[in-house]
């Protein structure tokens, strides 16, 4: 495996995973990446070096992600000068949190600024994602990717802004969905919508699912946008409905949505059963501009009036009182 074999006419031909290696253009293909970048916290959920195993599997996940998004890999000659000025901390503070050699690091950050300048804001969630992204794909790949992702209604509008609203409405949008007595249990655990779905949502699951797991996981979303997040969302509280309503407080409910006890086998249970026809046909049967609207009323809009108006409150130490008067 990875040995040049000769051809009939002599010359060398690339075995099958050169030939992989060689149609990725991202961070994979750097000949140092495990020696660099091994240990890096992209790689967390590289469940048993899967990764490592399985780079023609994983390279061939990403080839057809930007097949679904209707993207060509980018021609351009890229420009890799690092920022003179790198712009908020936050962006070399999340690329230190997602990869480990300083080259790389210096693409993250330049990357990041440049999606807060032309999306107007930025979220860790976005991240994440760009991190995944760059594994696979040049950052100026990446970037049109994001591109597609941040501005298209199919996807994830409004989500990778500094206050995720548009995410936390999509996930009360869910949570409406779903039955009671479950609905009533989470309430009553304190797990409301806005407390994991950014993770789901915003983050496509790139920080809990275990590589080989989400591998399908983003086929399916990169097919069908934010619909099969939705789909998800219904999967994975009717697979796990009753390991929820026996948790006994929030820290064991907590657990199992951010999936760190949650079986891998009945998590890629969940995101197969995502695409079943009835969760297609229950979310395809949404009114979702309705359902978006009437979520925000009656789960957001008084709380984020109430916290907007009160930052026009005057402050005790604003205030002089009259024996402080001259």
């Amino acid at each position: 495996l990875g040995l040049r074999q000769p051809s009939l006419g002599g010359q060398p031909v690339l075995s099958s995973r050169e030939a992989s290696m060689a149609a990725c253009s991202g961070f994979l293909s750097q000949k140092d990446f495990w020696q660099a970048e091994g240990d890096a916290p992209i790689l967390k959920f590289n469940n048993n070096e899967w990764l490592q195993t399985h780079t023609d599997e994983a390279i061939a996940h990403a080839h057809g992600w930007l097949t679904s998004l209707g993207i060509q890999l980018s021609r351009v000659d890229l420009d890799t000068t690092p920022l003179s000025a790198e712009g908020a901390r936050i962006f070399r503070a999340d690329a230190n949190r997602t990869y480990r050699s300083e080259p790389n690091r210096v693409i993250v950050v330049k990357l990041l600024s440049f999606a807060q300048t032309k999306f107007g804001d930025y979220q860790q969630s976005l991240g994440y994602v760009a991190g995944l992204l760059l594994l696979f794909y040049d950052p100026a790949t990446v970037f049109k990717v994001l591109t597609v992702l941040n501005d298209s209604p199919k996807f994830l509008p409004g989500y990778w802004r500094g206050e995720a609203t548009a995410c936390a409405v999509d996930g009360y949008v869910c949570f409406k969905l779903l039955r009671d007595p479950l609905r009533s249990k989470l309430l009553a655990l304190g797990l409301l919508p806005e407390t994991f779905v950014q993770k789901w949502f915003a983050g496509l699951c790139i920080h809990h699912l275990p590589y080989h797991v989400l591998m399908p996981f983003l086929d399916r979303f990169f097919a069908d946008g934010v619909r099969y997040s939705f789909q998800f969302f219904l999967a994975f509280f009717e697979e796990f409905e009753e390991d929820l309503m026996a948790a006994p407080s929030n820290p064991e409910a907590n657990m199992l949505i951010r999936f760190e006890s949650a079986p891998e086998a009945r998590l890629q249970k969940v995101v197969l059963a995502a695409s079943e026809e009835r969760f297609v046909q229950k979310i395809a049967a949404l009114d979702l501009h309705r359902a978006r609207s009437e979520a925000f009323d009656d789960n957001l809009s008084r709380r984020l009036q109430s916290a907007n108006e009160g930052m026009w409150q005057k402050r005790d130490d604003e205030i002089t009182f009259s024996d402080e008067e001259d």
